[in-house]
């Protein structure tokens, strides 16, 4: 089953310190890699940045039928105001 991975980023293209917070929401039946960086804030105010992780590779489930319930009540929600 696809799961939420809790991630604390720091993207490539953003300078220091904006991070990225909260959960990923992955697609189903979706492959996936996944490295990750972290950047800790020293007393001097400099930030300690890691290198990248070993790249993690992943392939997601199909929609459980909780999941499809849900994306029919939105889609007749929405045919209903059409």
């Amino acid at each position: 089953s696809a799961q939420d991975v809790p991630t604390k980023l720091v993207a490539k293209a953003v300078p220091l310190p904006m991070t990225v917070r909260g959960h990923w929401f992955l697609s189903p039946r979706t492959e996936y890699s996944v490295a990750v960086q972290t950047a800790v804030k020293q007393s001097d105010g400099e930030y300690l940045v890691s290198g990248w992780s070993e790249t993690v590779e992943f392939c997601t489930g199909d929609y459980a039928k909780e999941h499809l319930l849900q994306l029919q009540e939105k889609a007749e929600l929405i045919a209903g105001r059409m």
